[in-house]
């Protein structure tokens, strides 16, 4: 069928864009690629995030970065600034445009009033504004030292049955659909991750599942193996962040529209450990509703080396940096050992490792490559949708084993490398909840013996 777009070209064409006609700025455009002559930019919120923003480490290896060459351009900084977190480096802070408008560029020259912070009205723990203003405070302060809510976790993990439960997904919404009769950006699920923690404190990779198989839609078999996984007990599950409650809805809408023999089963299961979203006809709330991980960590707890983001990609190599705890536990290759920590996908694993200059290495960058031509960090790299961000890695593989020819071997590769790359997901879970549970079990030492 063809569509005509004729009034949307003559929008564009007669549309100006920083006071000029769309022709000229486009022909303005040309001629500076051609002479290699640098634009004039306009900074601001936007470059947050700048794709030619880059650390210090790279810097250090001659690259060169195009984020500081804009701002220095445009507002005259000099390198010495770019060292000074910048205002929209506040997390969820929607004022930063204002404020490098009115020409204050960085967290250093902000007051309390600029934030305002006011504490929740009826719900524990840090308000947005209140933690906003901790960050700032902290760079203002050169305090690198996290802050912990130890009442407000206590109490949280007061309301928690054991087995805990740690669950991670890996999915895709792509426009070209890999299955017949299927939507374009429809939810695919196609792995995910459980750990178990017992209340003796035993830690086990209990169960996974994978689907590489193409031409195959995973969603009904996924939640299969998800109920079968978490279904044999009460204990409390976690997940990090909301996607693992969006996917199961959205899996929830599929199930009802679909033939399958144990959909009401299924739905009925699905509605037990979710709570519906906002865009639901139906809703409920769970009776073994999820936890969300990221949520706590946004109410109780923040460490200034985050930098302002919860990703949980940035929050686990914080707590291993400050955690004797879990320093003195994961030192050794003791994870997926013998008679010990139960791994399905590694054998006697050391998670901390010390890099120059005596530094804790990110344990994501101790993952071997999924492909030879792109690491992790590049596929991460290429998916920037909020909350799935951190999936980059597993959509671009799976993508991958869907629209090209892999050999056998190659595929069972890949499948390793992902199922990897997703226990780690769910065992940063709880690494996280290990470092909160030896900071209140000290503080009840500490109470006890004061």
């Amino acid at each position: 069928m063809r569509i005509s777009v004729d009034n949307e070209v003559k929008h564009i064409l007669s549309s100006e864009i920083d006071g000029s006609p769309f022709q000229k700025y486009v022909s303005k455009l040309a001629t500076a690629y051609k002479d290699d002559k640098m634009v004039p930019p306009k900074v601001g919120t936007q470059c947050k995030s700048c794709e030619f923003r880059i650390d210090e480490s790279k810097k250090a290896a001659g690259l060169k970065s195009g984020f500081e060459e804009c701002w220095t351009q445009s507002q005259g900084l000099k390198a010495s600034d770019f060292a000074r977190p910048l205002v929209f480096d506040i997390w969820n802070f929607r004022k930063s445009q204002k404020l490098i408008e009115d020409g204050r560029f960085f967290m250093d020259e902000l007051t309390e009033s600029d934030i305002k912070p006011q504490p929740r009205e009826s719900e524990p723990g840090l308000s947005s504004s209140e933690r906003q203003w901790l960050q700032v405070a902290k760079v203002q302060a050169h305090d690198g030292a996290p802050f912990t809510d130890i009442a407000g976790l206590s109490a949280e993990f007061a309301s928690w049955k054991f087995p805990l439960h740690f669950i991670d997904f890996e999915t895709t919404m792509v426009a070209i659909p890999f299955n017949k009769g299927r939507r374009p950006y429809e939810q695919i699920a196609f792995q995910f991750s459980h750990h178990i923690v017992t209340n003796s404190g035993t830690v086990e990779h209990r169960t996974q599942y994978i689907s590489t198989e193409r031409g195959h839609f995973p969603n009904f078999d996924f939640v299969r193996a998800l109920k079968k996984a978490l279904s044999g007990d009460n204990g409390t599950i976690f997940r990090f962040a909301a996607h693992e409650n969006t996917v199961l809805c959205q899996i929830f809408n599929q199930l009802k529209n679909s033939n399958e023999g144990d959909r009401d089963e299924l739905m009925s299961w699905i509605r037990t450990v979710t709570t519906s979203t906002d865009d639901s006809v139906e809703k409920w709330d769970g009776k073994r509703s999820m936890v969300d991980m990221c949520e706590l960590v946004k109410r109780y707890f923040y460490h200034p080396d985050t930098r302002g983001s919860n990703s949980i990609k940035k929050v686990l190599p914080a707590i291993l940096a400050t955690s004797e705890f879990l320093k003195a536990k994961y030192s050794k290759p003791v994870y997926g050992t013998q008679g010990g920590l139960v791994s399905l996908n590694y054998r006697d694993w050391q998670w901390i490792k010390v890099g120059p200059p005596g530094s804790i290495l990110d344990p994501y960058k101790l993952l071997p490559p999924i492909f030879s031509d792109l690491d992790l960090e590049t596929m991460d790299s290429l998916v920037t949708d909020g909350s799935i961000t951190d999936g980059g890695a597993a959509m671009t593989a799976y993508a991958r084993m869907q629209f090209t020819q892999m050999s056998e071997a190659e595929r069972n590769r890949v499948s390793a490398a992902l199922l990897k790359y997703c226990e780690l997901d769910t065992f940063a879970m709880v690494l996280i909840y290990q470092y909160w549970k030896d900071l209140i079990e000290r503080r009840k030492r500490e109470e006890a013996a004061a």
